[in-house]
């Protein structure tokens, strides 16, 4: 038998339908599917906070120590108890807390290695609990670019933020501060970041894209490594280094001199690196045509079938899974092919450490009171934001020209810092940023060689000669006094930490 509903029955019922689906509407079911999020960007089990105790030696004073400072950073769990962080934030740590997303607890962590031109570095926590739960993150090959990314931080204890960007272009520089021009993505927020470690993941498949390294809020732009280069990081391979600097060939008449036509392209070899990749390979005004198949424009850059004109060092900087390129060069106007072997920096080929720190402590030697050190930008930057009007014009030269050895006859450059007053030096206090030539009649090769001959010195007399003339001597049998009148006058100081 039909059923017959009252008109009031009829109305609730109209009501409770129209409830339910304004309720649906205000309220989405759990069970609505999403862009397949991985785990670990949706639970936080892969993003730790980082919070380093850091205590930065002086330059100037290299016995000494500057207040120690805290800094805090975006860790990123890569499995087997190990961090990824950015080198900046742990540069001269001397204890590193890590707290895991919804955790108040701490652990201790130690670093396992860094590379200062890529700007990374891996942290190690023994604790065998640390590994509970957390899901390492995995940085693909593919790169979604350009498009739209997002920032995932891990700011407060259990407050898991994701802000927007845009990633714009790739370019090559030296984003950390290295010796090596490496690849970066260009991205642009109108959100508050603090570029010091987050996880950049594509907005739509959310595979992770970078590692946010710098961010300028005035301008809304920062810096992303990309996967390619993290991958290459953690499979622990060293980044190889071209190791030659050129020059634009974009005049009519130079191109000319060079031997090149009317429709030919290519750059000038201006220098080349001792120890390195191209010592021995490419000479001195060489002209670089193509680099494995690509054509190398007469301002330096290639056209990349992904990522557009780019410079030519990224072919050289980025490269995987290559032992060597091949090069076609001009050389006394005659085309060659040759094999470029691919070889990392080599640290003797560094004349003036220059850029960011790479861990290094600053060495000294104290004789007579003298402060010998090895010229640096890192000691010339010392002297305020103004450093480049501050300090000597020939150390400024060489500090601008001189970084790189290209002959293994080259040399460090030995420099007094500064003289410790004491009645015995009287003459020479007023020595700073003084330029060390020879030892009793031996050219100085570097802080170690100069500690070597005086530690040997036999003669009566000890002879300094100065870069500018001047002469320095000191009686050899006086010397022990005047150290000990040194440590005596000026709090125990260590002479060497050679």
């Amino acid at each position: 038998m039909k059923k017959i509903y009252s008109p009031n029955r009829l109305i609730g019922l109209a009501y409770y339908f129209f409830f339910i689906s304004t309720l649906s509407m205000i309220w989405p079911s759990n069970t609505k599917q999403k862009s397949n999020p991985t785990p670990s960007v949706m639970n936080g089990n892969s993003i730790v906070q980082i919070k380093t105790t850091v205590l930065y030696p002086s330059f100037i004073l290299p016995w000494k120590y500057k207040n120690p400072e805290t800094r805090y950073s975006s860790g990123i769990y890569v499995g087997n108890g190990q961090i990824l962080v950015p080198a900046q934030a742990i540069y001269f740590y001397t204890n590193i807390e890590i707290k895991k997303f919804g955790s108040l607890q701490t652990y201790q962590a130690k670093m396992l290695r860094m590379d200062p031109d890529l700007g990374l570095a891996l942290l190690k926590i023994d604790d065998p609990i640390f590994d509970k739960n957390l899901i390492p993150v995995h940085f693909p090959d593919e790169l979604s670019f350009p498009g739209k990314g997002i920032v995932v931080e891990n700011e407060e204890y259990r407050n898991l933020q994701e802000k927007s960007l845009r990633l714009i272009r790739m370019d090559v520089d030296f984003y950390s501060n290295g010796y090596i021009d490496l690849p970066f993505i260009e991205i642009k927020s109108e959100e508050r970041l603090d570029g010091i470690g987050e996880l950049i993941i594509d907005e739509i498949t959310r595979v992770p894209q970078g590692i946010l390294y710098q961010f300028k809020t005035d301008q809304n732009t920062g810096k992303m490594i990309p996967n390619f280069m993290i991958r290459q990081f953690l499979s622990n391979e060293e980044l190889p280094f071209k190791g030659f600097r050129y020059r634009p060939l974009t005049d009519k008449t130079t191109r000319e001199f060079y031997g090149l036509k009317k429709d030919d392209l290519g750059i000038l070899i201006a220098e080349v690196v001792c120890k390195s990749s191209a010592d021995g390979v490419l000479l001195l005004e060489d002209v670089l045509l193509e680099v494995d198949g690509y054509k190398i424009d007469p301002k330096g850059f290639f056209e990349h079938p992904k990522f557009g004109k780019l410079p030519v060092s990224f072919l050289f900087h980025s490269v995987q899974a290559k032992k060597s390129l091949r090069l076609k060069i001009l050389r006394e106007k005659k085309e060659k092919i040759i094999q470029f072997p691919l070889k990392p920096i080599d640290s003797e080929s560094i004349r003036i450490p220059f850029g960011n720190t790479r861990f290094e402590k600053p060495k000294y030697l104290i004789l007579g009171g003298m402060v010998f050190i090895e010229l640096s930008e890192t000691y010339l930057m010392e002297y305020g934001n103004q450093w480049r009007t501050r300090v000597g014009k020939e150390l400024l030269y060489l500090n601008d020209f001189h970084k790189f050895a290209t002959n293994k006859s080259e040399r460090k450059f030995v420099v007094i810092s500064q003289v410790l007053p004491i009645a015995a030096n009287k003459t020479y206090h007023g020595f700073q940023q003084v330029l060390v030539q020879d030892f009793n009649g031996t050219t100085i090769d570097s802080l170690e060689h100069l500690k070597n001959l005086y530690e040997k010195n036999k003669d009566e007399f000890i002879k300094i000669d100065t870069k500018e003339g001047t002469e320095i001597f000191f009686f050899t049998n006086q010397m022990k006094d005047l150290d000990a009148e040194i440590q005596k006058t000026f709090g125990n100081i260590k002479l060497s930490n050679l």
